[in-house]
């Protein structure tokens, strides 16, 4: 989709120019600040004890928008139009130097509304002035009728310019309370708010409005592809879960950030949610550097070096890295805090943590300014997410491969182009990745015996509905599917194939089922391994162990390792899972089978050879070190776990790639709230999920989580 058409589509988000019908269509996010607010606004009409608000956000969270949403309604609203005048002067408010210049505005806009306040002179005794203007404001609100809502973005900026005349401004909204309401948005809570020796301590209600959840992404992402006609939206968010929840973390969950990821969704095709976030940072580049280079050298090489840290640190640690008195670097982060470029955390203590508080320009200098050894643990980080998060995306290409081997249906050129694109998969195992190659190089010898079988063009309509579903072309695939005039078995595999690559095991399970009832063996197999990747083990279990007796032979192997995970998922049959799984290490050398063994060991109490397994799997690189060690965790071996972790041969690079799982097995060993400060907030929730999943795991296993 060209840029300009994109960026012509999406103005509806740029609330300033919309209508009030699209804004309230539009407002999706931010219901539950906004609900709090309108229904106190309706209850309290008048009141003398009135509550105002401040809502603190980073730059594109919302809070313009909801100050946008609560104009519309106090405008629209019939009751409320009759009871409020709502004020919302325009965001920037470089012209604010004294309280009487936002009086002056509030003037302005009551005159547009209608609203006569009367002449006047400025002179010279400010305060006396601003009184003055206090006033008649209250005169002329008070003859409407009405009450007045002051909607003031960017807040924090208006009462740095007003200064001295904040105890005025105080002065007044206690004189003439029930008459002037105020709702403010901020980046920062300044210390206008905070300090108890300021005019405004514990004045304004606060709502800081956090990153957005993932049903919240969701639901705005799916509204975007609707207004805008856009299907490519809500096919993205329906199949790469994973991907979308990397990217909600990575970027703090920001509206505004959403805005270039669904630009460059339209526009490129990324393979990867790393990809996306690379693309997205290009984007933020002109803002971010600008960002930068607007600080004084001192400050720009404490925030470069407190980025590289990526976790909260102190005022000494920083000093270390950037070779500064200690002194300095406190004044410094002083200033940068003041700014909102810099978060300080109370510890409790003396020595409290710092941090950058928009974790996005954290990533975006890791990824623009950092070493290559710092760049790559930002990619592992993004992988390690995106992996965690996609489990439905996990070995759902292992099913095409044995398919094509076990059915000897597919032209053996064919077969070594898919098997080499799907051996690149990071979502399928090395084992299935073996056995992917070995099986195509076998074929072959099938070769004529398949052409046989098989009606003329299947190959061309093989590979149509390959490159169709490879696109997410549903439909097309399954319209291609319907030139197949014979009936012998094909038709229905290909129709089992894609509906699996959507997904939904259900749909796919007759296909298969009718295949194998016109011939086509070796699918009994393929369907327990389907349910196993779906987690169905019930399903699984039945499967292999009717492909067991009913003799297929095929992938002898494979059944065992799927009948084993079948046990395994549904805690039963312990003594001849741990047998199973032993026999298969023995034979089968697959990475697959050997990051399950000490799995299923610790499940069986047997810990005397754990270390010497997790050795063997770090040793050879194997790719499901992580589920092999959350699983470990989920038997009580976080000891062990974190061992590896401070090992020196392996601790590292093993910490670098498994950044969530590191700080999970740090608070299962070791629950200490002063070192929960240290984490980057963006990973909280991912060790919060892993330690939650953990916990689950626990309780199925053992009927209880240890304490």
């Amino acid at each position: 989709m060209p840029d300009n058409l994109y960026h012509s589509n999406f103005n509806f988000y740029q609330n300033a120019n919309a209508e009030a019908s699209e804004i309230k269509e539009n407002f999706l996010i931010r219901q539950i600040e906004y609900s709090i607010i309108i229904e106190d606004i309706k209850r309290h009409h008048g009141d003398s004890s009135t509550q105002h608000y401040l809502l603190v956000g980073r730059r594109g969270s919302g809070k313009s928008t909801l100050l946008k949403r609560l104009q519309v309604e106090l405008e629209t609203d019939a009751r409320l139009r009759q009871l409020y005048i709502a004020i919302n002067p325009a965001e920037e408010q470089a012209n604010m130097y004294r309280l009487y210049d936002l009086l002056e505005e509030v003037i302005r806009e009551l005159e547009h509304n209608d609203i006569n306040v009367g002449e006047y002179e400025f002179h010279e005794d400010t305060h006396a002035f601003t009184r003055q203007l206090f006033s008649m404001i209250h005169a002329a609100v008070e003859r409407s009728g009405k009450r007045l809502v002051l909607l003031l973005d960017n807040m924090d900026r208006i009462f740095d310019n007003i200064g001295e005349d904040a105890h005025l401004l105080r002065e007044d909204l206690l004189n003439y309370s029930g008459d002037i309401k105020i709702i403010g948005a901020s980046t920062r809570v300044t210390e206008h708010f905070w300090r108890y020796d300021k005019p405004f301590y514990e004045f304004f209600r606060i709502f800081k409005l956090e990153p957005l959840t993932s049903e919240e992404m969701k639901t705005l992402l799916l509204n975007w592809s609707k207004r805008l006609n856009l299907p490519q939206i809500e096919e993205f968010v329906q199949n790469k879960p994973g991907q979308l929840e990397t990217i909600r973390i990575l970027t703090d969950g920001l509206p505004r950030t959403l805005q270039f990821f669904v630009n460059i969704l339209l526009t490129r095709d990324p393979e990867t949610g790393y990809e996306y976030l690379r693309l997205i940072m290009d984007s933020m580049t002109p803002l971010y550097q600008e960002r930068l280079n607007s600080l004084p050298p001192a400050q720009r090489k404490i925030v470069l070096q407190m980025a590289f840290i990526w976790e909260a640190a102190g005022a000494g640690d920083i000093a270390a890295v950037t070779r500064m008195e200690n002194n300095l670097v406190s004044a410094q982060l002083k200033q940068l805090a003041g700014k909102g470029i810099v978060e300080k955390l109370d510890t409790g203590g003396r020595n409290h943590l710092y941090r950058l508080a928009e974790r996005f320009f954290n990533l975006w200098l890791i990824f623009t300014q950092g070493s290559p050894g710092e760049k790559r643990k930002a990619k592992y980080l993004t992988i390690f997410l995106e992996n965690f998060y996609d489990a439905e995306e996990i070995q759902k290409l292992a099913v095409e491969h044995l398919k094509e081997i076990e059915e000897g249906k597919i032209e053996p050129n064919k077969a070594a182009v898919l098997t080499k694109a799907y051996a690149h998969s990071k979502y399928i195992s090395s084992a299935v990745r073996e056995m992917l190659i070995e099986k195509t190089l076998l074929l072959p010898g099938v070769l004529e015996e398949m052409r046989k079988q098989l009606p003329p063009m299947v190959k061309d309509i093989l590979k149509d509905v390959n490159d169709l579903t490879d696109e997410r072309a549903w439909k097309k695939a399954f319209s291609s599917i319907e030139t197949i005039e014979q009936n012998d078995g094909v038709k229905d595999l290909l129709k089992a194939f894609v509906y699996f690559k959507m997904g939904d095991c259900e749909k796919a399970e007759p296909f298969f089922l009718a295949a194998i009832d016109k011939g086509i063996k070796g699918c009994l197999t393929t369907i327990a391994w389907m349910y196993l990747s779906e987690s169905k083990f019930d399903l699984a279990e039945g499967y292999v162990l009717k492909a067991l007796a009913e003799g297929e032979k095929e992938s002898i192997q494979l059944q065992y390792f799927v009948l084993s995970g079948a046990y395994y998922g549904q805690n039963k049959a312990k003594p001849q899972t741990v047998d199973i799984i032993k026999e298969l290490a023995k034979v089968d050398p697959s990475e697959h089978v050997q990051s399950f063994l000490p799995v299923v060991k610790a499940w069986n109490g047997e810990f005397s050879e754990l270390e010497r397994d997790i050795e063997h799997l770090l040793e050879s690189r194997n790719p499901f070190i992580s589920r092999t060690l959350i699983e470990l965790l989920a038997h009580y071996q976080a000891n062990l776990v974190h061992k590896f972790f401070l090992q020196e041969k392996f601790g590292k690079q093993l910490t670098e790639e498994l950044l969530p799982l590191y700080y999970a097995t740090q608070e299962l060993v070791d629950h200490d709230p002063k070192k929960s400060l240290i984490m980057p907030p963006e990973l909280q929730q991912p060790v919060n999920d892993l330690l939650n999943r953990i916990k689950e795991s626990q309780q199925f296993y053992y009927g209880k989580v240890r304490t």
